[in-house]
């Protein structure tokens, strides 16, 4: 089981090696994924709005509208399960922006949902899956789930270790005393 969960992880980083070209979708998504784990580990009491609970569901929208163009053109095998696979996580895109949008559940629920660490993971494997650069069996899934745990655990790593503010709002203002607005006679 072991060698096989390897062998499958192995298979999704040379995947990368192997098709230098998907840098071009998973190199943006990867700098955005890291600066907004930067931003809200810096920034701890700053929490996801609905705003950009709203625009990661569009991300992942847009990855997967890709992935399927990627997909009817190119048709890599197994076809259907790719197609059920991204049918599934635009699925999941859809409902984000449909909450997001429409505040129906609890801005916790939503914002954990639409955070960055499973919104970007799922943007690279879906973009991964769509381009058929890794095989969809079992040790793949696993794989990839232990690398998602892995990511959740580095997130809290980095968290933990960035000098954390309390806020933008109790920062300390700055320029206070330069500008006054001009007085109208």
């Amino acid at each position: 089981m072991l060698n096989e969960v390897w062998s499958a992880l192995k298979g999704i980083f040379l995947s990368i090696a192997n098709e230098p070209s998907i840098l071009w979708y998973i190199a943006p998504i990867g700098v955005l994924w890291f600066i907004l784990e930067i931003y809200f580990g810096i920034y701890e009491k700053e929490k996801l709005g609905w705003n950009t609970a709203l625009a990661n569901g569009i991300t992942l929208m847009w990855i997967c509208v890709e992935g399927l163009r990627y997909l009817f053109l190119h048709k890599p095998e197994p076809f259907f399960t790719r197609f059920f696979i991204l049918c599934a996580i635009l699925g999941y895109a859809i409902l984000i922006i449909f909450l997001s949008f429409s505040h129906k559940l609890s801005s916790k629920l939503t914002y954990l949902l639409a955070s960055p660490t499973p919104i970007f993971y799922l943007c690279f494997i879906t973009t991964l899956w769509s381009h058929g650069l890794v095989a969809i069996n079992k040790w793949t899934v696993l794989a990839m789930a232990l690398l998602f745990v892995f990511l959740i655990l580095f997130s809290l790593l980095l968290k933990a270790i960035l000098p954390g503010r309390k806020g933008i709002a109790e920062l300390p203002e700055i320029g206070e005393e330069e500008f006054k607005p001009e007085k109208k006679l």
